[in-house]
């Protein structure tokens, strides 16, 4: 240790200085107070002052400065200072006293004398126990134990936006975090890098290429895999299929694509695009197509052998479209997606333990009896889309149910079926039917948050219950069956006591009726009472049909008694209510009218006469061929509503054809002579007039269809208001696309 002593404007320091570059360790310092002898005089004594006192002593001015000094007593010694020690008078001559702030061992110490305050203090100096890494934190001097170690930092800054460290030469660093090291910072982070997670490595940041299958957006430009502009498929035809495997979500799109296949169901024009997969063995394989903004999609499975050409296991255009394929079998297969507009979507596959079809599922053999009457639960995750339901008119999608009940007699039944879903209290669809996949069939639809079929006296046979719900998503269903010996009914109040009414009129008072039939186009609720008439003819003959209930109510005219499915006519009307057919086949036809009154009575009678020409086209089986372009005004004058167009029942109608052989863009388009604006309706279906799949509608004063469609035969139904009915322009243009 160094001792210096220094004197600033009269005061003197001394200083003790250990040895620069100590480190952590080394002795306890040791202070030693200066040593006083007992018989010295206190520094501020004072000398004698020639009166028999000593002078006062003056305060350190010049350290040593009474050393060699003459003296007698020990205050002449004196220099007032406290840091050079008590000066002391020996053999008449002031000798140096010994300094009372002492050195000790601590070598980051620094010892100080105070002349100020006549003390010695040691202080410690930090920066003589510093070393070069930052991370161990900073050593400090400790007076009693010398240099000692600091905790290390904490290097934390409580954010998982970066990555905490720490650099001897600096100490703490908080790096932007990069998990995958692409050089890009975490998007969630305020970075650039869209996805950062390690185990994808650098392939996903800004500017790198899409991959067009890993279901990730490699590019950061916020559009995933085929959504890419970058990527185009190439599976665009059965040959160049792409493979998909197990279960899980697959990228797909149609965009470049063309449509190259029929489905049969969905949509008839746009492109397709073609997967394809491998069982090894039977499973149950379910397929769901998720697309947004391509308008009308349809999925459909089929053997691979048959991808091309058909027939479908499934065929679905759902909202989303959805196809389930119970147990099947091991073998090769394909999936066909076909969109109307062009986009990317994604196909997800769920291959599961096969499991046997419901017995709710289907109509056949298997399909659960309901004979026996009760209440009847299941649930829709259960069955898939297999019927349409023919008062259900919201189209594909909808999974149904499915019963059957055998009668060897008349009897009286009754069906009530409600449906639940999870948003709230829907619409349930309850059919009676000989023949569930032909809806003309139908004996009676009915639909409501609670849909009743009651029929009285139904005559012996099979027959099948379908229950729909108006939401996709919905979870189940209750069926209540009651079938119980007929009551007798009065005349007129059954089809079993139908009243004759050719060349006659009958009446019958409605407070002895009851629901019994209903009809298509209304009146099918318990609120209703209905009459049943029906009339006979020998030849072909004209039919005048009036009917009166004294005031509004619904008509319809049947080939089969109590099957709404068999119906040439449903319209209504008010008071006396006069109806026309023409040219009527020889037969019997029952006439079903249906009243909210319940005082009064219903009057019926059928004038017959001989017949008079229909027009060609007012028969689907007469419809006009314009597959190579038509332009020309026909009418609806004397014409009769004998299909259920994209309007639905109680509209006349005209039929044309399209007989295609090649791919071709028709554009049709309607008008009223002169501008007139009453509304004129355009449906156009494949296949056939009664088929319930609408390949598209259009109305309005000048209602127009503009598609490309492929291969196959095609109808347009024109149809118009009993009210307007009358002449109207039809232009169609066939031309290649």
């Amino acid at each position: 240790m160094r001792l210096t002593v220094t004197v600033v404007r009269g005061l003197v320091s001394i200083l003790v200085l250990g040895a620069l570059g100590c480190t952590t360790g080394g002795m306890p310092p040791m202070l030693v107070d200066a040593e006083i002898p007992e018989d010295a005089p206190e520094i501020d004594a004072p000398s004698d002052g020639g009166d028999g006192t000593d002078a006062p002593v003056e305060r350190c001015v010049t350290p040593g400065s009474t050393v060699g000094l003459a003296c007698d007593t020990p205050g002449v010694c004196d220099d007032g200072c406290f840091c050079d020690g008590v000066e002391q008078c020996v053999e008449g001559s002031c000798r140096a006293g010994t300094a009372p702030c002492v050195e000790d061992d601590i070598e980051c110490t620094l010892v100080e004398c105070s002349e100020a305050g006549d003390q010695c203090t040691v202080n410690g100096r930090n920066e003589m126990c510093g070393d070069p890494d930052m991370c161990n934190g900073i050593e400090t001097c400790d007076t009693h134990l010398g240099c000692r170690p600091a905790s290390a930092l904490y290097c934390n800054d409580e954010t998982s936006c970066t990555v905490d460290s720490c650099d001897p030469a600096v100490g703490c660093v908080f790096t932007p975090r990069d998990l995958d090291r692409d050089g890009f910072t975490d998007g969630r982070c305020g970075g650039e890098d869209c996805d950062d997670d390690p185990r994808y490595g650098t392939m996903i940041h800004p500017g790198a290429m899409e991959v067009c299958t890993n279901r990730r957006d490699d590019n950061c430009d916020g559009l995933r895999d085929y959504a890419d502009l970058s990527c185009l498929p190439t599976n665009d035809a059965c040959a160049s299929a792409q493979t998909v495997t197990g279960s899980g979500t697959f990228s797909g799109s149609t965009r470049s694509l063309v449509g190259d296949y029929t489905l049969g169901c969905g949509p008839t024009t746009g492109p397709d695009a073609v997967f394809k997969f491998t069982l090894t063995e039977p499973h149950d394989v379910r397929v769901t197509i998720s697309a947004a903004g391509l308008g009308s999609t349809a999925v459909a499975l089929r053997s691979l052998a048959e991808c091309a050409t058909g027939p479908s296991l499934r065929c679905n255009a759902g909202t989303p479209p959805t196809i389930l394929q119970r147990s099947l079998p091991a073998g090769d297969y394909a999936i066909l997606v076909k969109t109307s507009t062009a986009g990317a979507f994604d196909l997800t596959m769920m291959i599961t333990d096969p499991t046997p079809i419901p017995p709710v599922d289907l109509c056949d053999a298997s399909t659960e009896d309901v004979s026996a009457g009760g209440t009847f639960i299941g649930n829709f995750i259960e069955v898939e889309d297999q019927y349409a339901v023919s008062c259900h008119t919201g189209g594909t999608g909808f999974k149904d149910a499915a019963y059957k009940f055998t009668i060897t007699s008349p009897k009286d039944v009754t069906l009530v079926a409600t449906t639940t879903a999870s948003s709230f209290m829907p619409t349930t669809y309850v059919s009676l039917v000989r023949d569930c996949a032909t809806p003309s069939t139908t004996i009676q639809c009915a639909s409501g948050s609670s849909a009743m079929v009651r029929r009285r006296g139904l005559e012996p046979g099979t027959y099948y219950v379908l229950i729909e719900s108006s939401q996709p998503d919905a979870s189940a269903w209750t069926l209540n069956v009651t079938i119980t010996d007929p009551i007798p009914r009065v005349p007129g109040d059954a089809c079993t006591t139908a009243l004759n009414i050719t060349d006659m009129t009958q009446s019958v008072a409605l407070s002895g009726v009851e629901f019994d039939v209903g009809t298509a186009c209304g009146g099918s609720s318990t609120s209703y009472r209905d009459a049943i008439f029906y009339f006979t003819l020998t030849a072909l003959s004209d039919v005048t049909l009036t009917t009166n209930t004294g005031g509004f109510h619904y008509v319809a005219v049947s080939t089969a008694c109590g099957t709404t499915g068999s119906e040439i006519r449903c319209r209504s009307g008010s008071g006396s209510y006069v109806q026309s057919f023409r040219s009527l086949a020889a037969g019997t036809y029952y006439v079903v009218v249906a009243t909210t009154a319940s005082t009064g009575s219903v009057t019926a009678s059928a004038a017959v006469g001989p017949p008079t020409p229909i027009p060609p086209n007012d028969r689907c089986s007469g419809a006009i061929n314009i597959s190579t372009g038509y332009s020309h005004t026909d009418t609806l004058t004397g014409f009769e509503d004998d299909a259920r167009g994209c309007t639905g029942t109680g509209y006349l109608d005209a039929f044309y054809t399209l007989n295609l052989t090649a791919r071709k863009n028709v554009s049709i388009i309607a008008s009223r002579p002169g501008g007139g604006t009453s509304p004129i309706y355009l449906t156009l279906r494949a296949t056939s007039c009664t088929d319930p799949t609408n390949l598209a509608c259009s109305s309005g004063a000048t209602p127009a269809i503009d598609r490309i469609l492929d291969p196959g035969l095609y109808y347009l139904i024109v149809e118009m208001p009993v009210s307007s009915a009358g002449d109207f322009n039809l232009r169609a243009f066939v031309t290649d696309p």
